[in-house]
C-alpha cells in the first residue's frame, strides 16, 4: 500500500513516454519522453504501452505531389530499462503496429460537429476506410499497407545522468540507435539504422515535477522514396526522408497518495517535408493530458489523450494506455 505521506514527499516518476503517431514519424527513431533520473544500479523497469490514433489528412503540392492519410493506427510495445550504475541506464523497446480502417470516424465527425471544429470534409469521405499514400507525378513514393500485426524498427537507448534533480536541476544526456526490423516496403520501417542524441532536464518544485527535453535524429529513408527521382528537369535530386528535431515540456502534479496528473507538449519537424506539400511540410505539435494511478508499490497505470495543436498535420486523436512495473519500487535505497 502506498502511504499518504508520499504526497508530502512524492515519488515523481516522470512523463508518459508518448510520441507522435503520424505513420511517417513512426519510422524515425524517437528517444522516449522521460525524466533525467536514471534507475539505480541493478534496478529494472518493465513497461507495456499502447497508443491508438485516428488519422485523416490530405493535400497537394507542386510536381503532382499528393498526400492521403486515412485510417487508424495502433502502436503497442514492450520495453525494459535497466540501471547500470554510475548514472547509466540502458533501454530496449520491442514495438508492433496494427493498422486498419478502424471504427472511430463517426465519433470524430460528431465531435467536430458538436464543437464547431474543422473536419477537412470528413463527412464527404467513406467511413472507416484505410489509405496512407504519398505520390509524385503519379508515382507512389511511400505508402503504408494495412497489417493485422507487424513489427516496427527496434530502438536501443543509453542515458547518462550527470546531475541529480534532488540537488536542484537534474540533467541527463542520451543517445540511441534504431535497428531496421520493420518492413520498409509496407511502411513500417525505413530500412536503415537511425541515430539520435538528446538532453533531458528535470526540476522539482512545490511537490511537482517539471521536465524538458530536446533531441535530433539522423533518419534513414525507405527503399521506395530512394528509388523514385523527383521530376525536377535536369536535377538528379531524389526524395529522402528528412532528419527530425524535437523538443518538449511536461509537468507531473500529485493529486493524492495514489493519483498524479500529467500534462505534456512536444514539437517536432516533419520527416516528409521534402515532399513540399503544406500538409506534410509543417512542424507538428501535440498536447497530451493524462494521469498515473499507483496500483501498488511496484506497479503504476497510465491513461492519456493526445490532440494536435497545429491543424492539418498530425493524427486527429490518440488514446494512450501504459503500465510500468519496477520490482522493489522506484525509490533509491
Amino acid at each position: 500500500m502506498v502511504s499518504a505521506a508520499c504526497v508530502a514527499n512524492p515519488d515523481l516518476q516522470g512523463p508518459m513516454p508518448v510520441r507522435n503517431q503520424h505513420p511517417a514519424q513512426l519510422t524515425v527513431l524517437h528517444l522516449p519522453t522521460t525524466g533525467a533520473r536514471s534507475l539505480p544500479s541493478g534496478r529494472v523497469m518493465v513497461r507495456g504501452d499502447a497508443a491508438y490514433s485516428n488519422l485523416f489528412l490530405s493535400g497537394t503540392g507542386p510536381n503532382g505531389a499528393t498526400w492521403t492519410m486515412d485510417g487508424e493506427y495502433l502502436r503497442a510495445a514492450a520495453a525494459v530499462r535497466a540501471g547500470l550504475g554510475s548514472g547509466l541506464e540502458f533501454g530496449l523497446e520491442v514495438p508492433f503496429a496494427h493498422t486498419s480502417g478502424g471504427f472511430l470516424d463517426s465519433f470524430v465527425i460528431d465531435f467536430h460537429d458538436t464543437f464547431g471544429l474543422p473536419d477537412q470534409n470528413r463527412q464527404g469521405s467513406p467511413r472507416d476506410a484505410f489509405e496512407i499514400l504519398a505520390q509524385r507525378s503519379g508515382q507512389d513514393v511511400w505508402r503504408v499497407e494495412p497489417a493485422a500485426w507487424t513489427p516496427l524498427d527496434l530502438p536501443l537507448t543509453l542515458a547518462w545522468q550527470i546531475a541529480d534533480p534532488a540537488d536542484g536541476l537534474g540533467v541527463a544526456i542520451r543517445g540511441g540507435i534504431e535497428l531496421p526490423t520493420g518492413d520498409q516496403d509496407r511502411g513500417y520501417g525505413n530500412g536503415e539504422v537511425d541515430f539520435a542524441a538528446g538532453i533531458v532536464l528535470e526540476h522539482h518544485a512545490l511537490g511537482a515535477g517539471f521536465y524538458g527535453h530536446a533531441q535530433h535524429t539522423l533518419a534513414g529513408s525507405p527503399r521506395a522514396p530512394r528509388a523514385v527521382a523527383q521530376p525536377s528537369g535536369a536535377s538528379s535530386e531524389r526524395l529522402e526522408f528528412a532528419d527530425v528535431t524535437s523538443a518538449g515540456l511536461a509537468a507531473e502534479v500529485p493529486l493524492g497518495a495514489l493519483l498524479t496528473a500529467l500534462v505534456q507538449v512536444e514539437w517536432e519537424t516533419s520527416t516528409l517535408r521534402r515532399l513540399r506539400i503544406p500538409t506534410t511540410d509543417r512542424e507538428q505539435c501535440l498536447l497530451w493530458v493524462g494521469g498515473r494511478f499507483q496500483l501498488d508499490q511496484d506497479t503504476s497505470l497510465e491513461i492519456g489523450f493526445g490532440e494536435d495543436l497545429i491543424g492539418l498535420v498530425s493524427p486527429d486523436f490518440t488514446a494512450w494506455l501504459g503500465m510500468a512495473w519496477v520490482p522493489g519500487g522506484r525509490r533509491r535505497s
